[in-house]
């Protein structure tokens, strides 16, 4: 019974205390080797693990907590966007964009219509006053010719 009780102590002692502190008290007992002491940790271990069921251990995990407790920006910045915008395949992402609703949206939000009423009205604006500058220079030129062909002085008068 002594033998089985050697046996059954060490055992015990790594259930109970914890592999490192049983492992370190065991050996420095001396009544186990080091290297026997951590197969049986190990085996221990080995056979714990194998019994666990870890889907139901998963679904105990309140993922929400988990995910409180991660620091998204000491994450964000680990992460390498100019590596990520390598690998991106651009051609594939436009192929998923509906361009005609995109340009449709677009010309929406910017009123293409106001636009050339007002850029249409502002040339129609500048056309007339040049016309009617080049006009009054044409006027002011036929003056000029007729009180030389009339001999007037620059008042429309005749001299005598």
């Amino acid at each position: 019974m002594a033998a089985h009780r050697g046996a059954e102590g060490p055992l015990t002692t790594v259930l109970l205390l914890g592999p490192r502190l049983a492992l370190g008290a065991a050996a420095a007992a001396g009544t186990v080797s080091r290297a026997a002491l951590r197969r049986l940790v190990a085996s221990v271990v080995a056979a714990v693990v194998a019994q666990l069921d870890l889907d139901d251990l998963v679904s105990r995990v309140d993922v929400d907590r988990v995910a409180d407790r991660v620091d998204v920006d000491r994450v964000a910045d680990r992460v390498d966007v100019d590596r990520i915008a390598r690998r991106v395949d651009l051609d594939a992402l436009l192929d998923r964009v509906d361009m005609a609703a995109l340009a449709r949206q677009v010309l929406e939000e910017i009123d293409i219509g106001r636009i050339v009423r007002d850029t249409g009205g502002g040339m129609t604006v500048e056309a007339l006053d040049a016309v009617r500058l080049r006009s009054a220079r044409a006027d002011r030129l036929v003056d000029a010719f007729t009180d030389r062909l009339l001999r007037r002085d620059g008042n429309g008068r005749t001299p005598l």
